[in-house]
């Protein structure tokens, strides 16, 4: 197998949760299960600590990026500055291939029920943000949201647990779509704003309730 296919195979396995967060990495395992030597194996290691989504313990080795509350909030942070100002964007440049996409998730999205598979909910609202980000046309802007893309599948994994959670952002990806669809770019920068400070609101205050043990 070739090292792209090991790199891809491992960073899928990641964002599914195959591989938990804090579990480690080993060189000689991923060496002798893919049939590839340890010099291609220490490459694609270090691609994935570019990725975020694993780190590097001096000493000891690569394991599964787990995220702190204070990585969160600051990813979601840095999502609202980008995808804000994307969303906002979208709405001048999108062409009419943009606009019926658009019109075509909003329906799509409309017709989910959320308890009953909020994981749709999940693959929809993603498909939302990443037409938004390609209509927008700004290579910085897309520069900085692959980066964030792959620091936002480790946030995803705990957002479609919670059926709350994704309830709202069903609510406010509808909103987002609305203002699109209306091409109204401050409304579209505001709702996006407003969707991303919830979700990290929600997301923070979830994951404190079950360290307390509240339910």
């Amino acid at each position: 197998m070739k090292k792209i296919q090991v790199y891809q195979e491992i960073k899928e396995k990641i964002l599914s949760e195959k591989l938990a967060p804090g579990q480690w990495l080993v060189e000689r395992d991923i060496s002798e299960q893919y049939k590839i030597s340890r010099t291609p194996v220490r490459e694609l290691l270090r691609e994935l600590v570019s990725d975020g989504l694993i780190s590097l313990e001096p000493s000891k080795g690569y394991y599964i990026r787990k995220l702190t509350v204070e990585e969160v909030i600051e990813i979601f942070q840095a999502r609202e500055a980008i995808e804000g100002v994307a969303a906002k964007i979208s709405c001048l440049r999108g062409d009419d291939s943009f606009f019926n996409h658009i019109a075509k998730l909003k329906s799509q999205l409309e017709k989910l029920d959320i308890p009953k598979d909020s994981s749709a909910g999940v693959i929809k609202g993603a498909e939302l943000h990443v037409a938004i980000i390609s209509a927008a046309n700004n290579s910085i802007i897309s520069e900085f949201y692959q980066k964030l893309k792959n620091l936002n599948g480790l946030i995803r994994n705990l957002t479609k647990k919670s059926i709350k959670i994704e309830t709202k952002s069903r609510e406010a990806h509808l909103g987002i779509a609305q203002a699109i669809l209306d091409k109204n770019p401050e409304k579209s920068e505001q709702c996006m704003r407003q969707h991303l400070s919830i979700t990290s609101k929600l997301l923070i205050d979830d994951h404190l309730r079950h360290q307390s043990g509240f339910m």
